[in-house]
């Protein structure tokens, strides 16, 4: 979530390289979460963030998570979670032992893929690059109570590979599971420009009883039923001294759905005050059930700030394209989003943020098609009271031109400063609207909101890189 205040130019760091090539193809928990027989129209809109430190012998973690599911009926199923995590090297670094839980801030976990999990587990070094591992985890939220125990074997035989061999056994109220999960990674260097990674992963029921099958289509994220898989990835990443590039290709066949992903991302830095990026993603999904799935975003982003400025401007447009077929019905949505955003320094503690944003979309429902302009205009005054503490208020207004009808937010906030180039802020709407398609730019549902902001610049990048 982007706070209106362009003078920390914040970036979400996947908006800012178009894609993220560190996430796993074929992880058994990046699944599409549905509450009972309900498809979700949106899935998991997730934040997570958290602070590291990283010793050599011990490492904590300290974070907070977000995620929303909206469906199609308008439900919606929200998580948010505190987590923490605690590791420690004994016995000459030979066992690391450590700990992880993540505990619900709101009365439950309603989220099915973002539950309430406590895990601990012990890696045990056998050999250069080699560790057995054990895991116990248990997990509890709204719709979902599992228990699972882990252990297997993780090596890294040469440099830029990795191999994962585990057995995990599962106890949930859809009954017990035990398989079997087998992954390779290696990544490639290929020049000082060019890198390469490809990888597989493969899941494989052992024994699974047939009693309590609630949901043969559902996989969750703690407590899977038999949603065997088969998956591989190829990733590329060209960096030069002003721009980089990166794609990746996933394939995934499970029992419930066979998925294929696309993404490919750009970005310039900086050059006399100016930043471009862009990001395309292609999706689609054939369930088990019949029903079929395609998503396309393009996206394209600017933004502009002189030293010598005291205007700074980040402008973002996204063309979203969705199209979902069951045996009953069929529904496709364009959508034209737009994003301007501008801060204007006062004084040395004080700024003003002006927002407008703009979208059309037009949707077709079985032959029928509809259109509809919505557009923005947000106002934000934020004053620091000293090199930690700052304070804000804000307020916007969304007019659908279409319907005739007009939505006001209004609020205050109080921010942190966390350390260089991180905020945390801490506030309140008294009056509010829900929009997914600006809600990138600005918190404007009614409310308490936390909202945790960074600002990531290349050399952010460098670092989080390890260069």
């Amino acid at each position: 979530d982007r706070g209106a205040d362009l003078d920390r130019l914040v970036h979400d760091l996947a908006d800012l390289l178009g894609v993220g090539l560190g996430k796993r193809a074929a992880e058994d928990r990046e699944v599409l979460a549905e509450d009972e027989d309900q498809a979700a129209v949106d899935g998991a809109v997730a934040g997570d963030h958290s602070i590291a430190r990283d010793p050599v012998l011990g490492h904590a973690t300290l974070g907070l998570a977000h995620a929303e599911d909206e469906y199609d009926d308008g439900l919606e199923r929200t998580s948010q979670l505190a987590e923490i995590g605690v590791a420690q090297r004994v016995l000459d670094g030979k066992v690391r032992l450590r700990a992880n839980a993540s505990t619900a801030l709101n009365e439950d976990a309603e989220n099915i893929d973002y539950p309430q999990r406590y895990v601990v587990g012990a890696d045990y070094r056998v050999g250069d690059g080699v560790d057995l591992v054990a895991e116990y985890e248990d997990a509890e939220g709204a719709g979902i109570e599992a228990s699972t125990a882990r252990v297997g074997v993780r090596a890294t035989p040469w440099n830029r590979a990795q191999i994962n061999s585990f057995v995990t056994s599962e106890q949930s109220e859809f009954g017990p599971r035990l398989f079997a999960n087998l992954g390779l990674i290696q990544g490639f260097q290929l020049n000082e420009r060019w890198t390469l990674d490809v990888g597989v992963d493969h899941a494989e029921t052992i024994r699974d009883p047939s009693e309590r099958r609630f949901d043969e289509d559902r996989a969750l994220t703690s407590g899977m039923l038999t949603d065997d898989f088969s998956a591989g990835f190829v990733g590329a990443m060209y960096t030069s001294e002003l721009w980089s590039a990166n794609s990746r290709l996933e394939v995934r066949s499970s029992d419930s759905e066979d998925r294929t992903t696309l993404l490919v991302g750009w970005y310039r830095q900086p050059t006399l005050g100016h930043g471009l990026s862009a990001g395309l993603t292609l999706f689609t999904a054939d369930a088990a059930a019949g029903n079929e799935l395609a998503q396309a975003n393009l996206r394209f982003g600017w933004a502009y700030r002189k030293a010598d400025s005291r205007w700074s401007l980040l402008n973002r447009v996204d063309l979203v394209y969705d199209r979902a077929l069951s045996p009953a019905t069929e529904q496709t949505s364009w959508r034209l989003v737009n994003n301007l955003s501008a801060n204007r320094r006062i004084s040395e503690a004080t700024s003003l943020s002006l927002q407008y944003a703009f979208k059309y979309v037009r949707s077709d429902f079985d032959g029928d098609a509809y259109t509809g302009y919505t557009d923005l205009v947000g106002v934000d005054l934020r004053h620091g009271l000293n090199e930690r503490w700052d304070v804000g208020v804000g307020t916007s207004i969304m007019h659908s031109w279409e319907s005739e009808v007009m939505d006001f937010s209004a609020g205050v906030d109080v921010g942190y400063n966390l350390g260089r180039n991180m905020w945390l802020s801490l506030g309140y709407n008294f009056a509010g609207f829900d929009d997914d398609d600006f809600a990138d730019a600005r918190y404007t549902a009614a409310g308490p909101f936390l909202r945790f902001s960074i600002k990531a610049d290349q050399q952010l990048l460098r670092n989080i890189a390890g260069q």
